[in-house]
């Protein structure tokens, strides 16, 4: 936890991960953007820390984005409130557990975050979306960063007025912006955070 909460700087990826028209789960543009970020440091020479949710989630729910949403849309259809609203508690709670250690047989306490966990950490956060895609979690994180000023930052992959109207007012009220392409969200954000490219 400890290098998580410190002062580096911190980034939560968000976007559509269940229904999205690459049918990658979310993982595409996250997996081209991630590397990138990787390669940056601050003036202490620190990374960037990535919260990337298509990577979190088996540690939370034990199983990859699509399965979970396949065994979370049978609880609901059976029934099974309880295994559902445990499910989504895991997601966005995340979870804490009791790990032994090897000091006289204590415990210490073990707490794997959530996606409301990601939004709070993060400096700011990053956005994607695509035509077709149905975004569900990614709007509201998107107004828990709104509430506490945390900018989101969208990668652009749709003219200005496809967005919902609520999501460009929260970005733009969290002081956020939409970028033609990652190229540009990336020069930004090196200008902004005053981020270098380790060589």
């Amino acid at each position: 936890m400890k290098d998580i909460i410190n002062d580096w700087i911190k980034t939560y990826l968000i976007g559509p991960m269940e229904d999205t028209q690459a049918d990658d789960e979310g993982r595409g543009w996250r997996n081209r953007l991630r590397p990138e970020l990787e390669k940056r440091r601050d003036d202490n020479n620190n990374p960037i820390y990535i919260f990337d949710p298509t990577l979190e989630e088996q540690s939370k729910v034990g199983m990859n984005p699509r399965e979970f949403h396949k065994k979370a849309t049978s609880w609901l259809t059976s029934g099974h409130i309880d295994k559902f609203k445990e499910g989504a508690n895991l997601i966005w709670k995340g979870k804490n557990y009791l790990e032994k250690t090897e000091d006289d047989g204590k415990a210490k306490l073990i707490h794997i975050m959530g996606d409301i966990d990601y939004v709070l950490k993060s400096h700011f956060l990053i956005a994607k979306m695509d035509k077709g895609d149905k975004p569900c979690g990614t709007f509201m994180e998107a107004g828990i960063a709104l509430e506490h000023n945390i900018p989101i930052y969208v990668i652009q992959t749709m003219l200005l007025e496809e967005y919902p109207f609520s999501f460009k007012q929260a970005v733009f009220a969290s002081g956020g912006e939409f970028f033609q392409n990652e190229n540009k969200l990336l020069e930004f954000i090196d200008e902004k955070y005053n981020l270098k490219i380790k060589d």
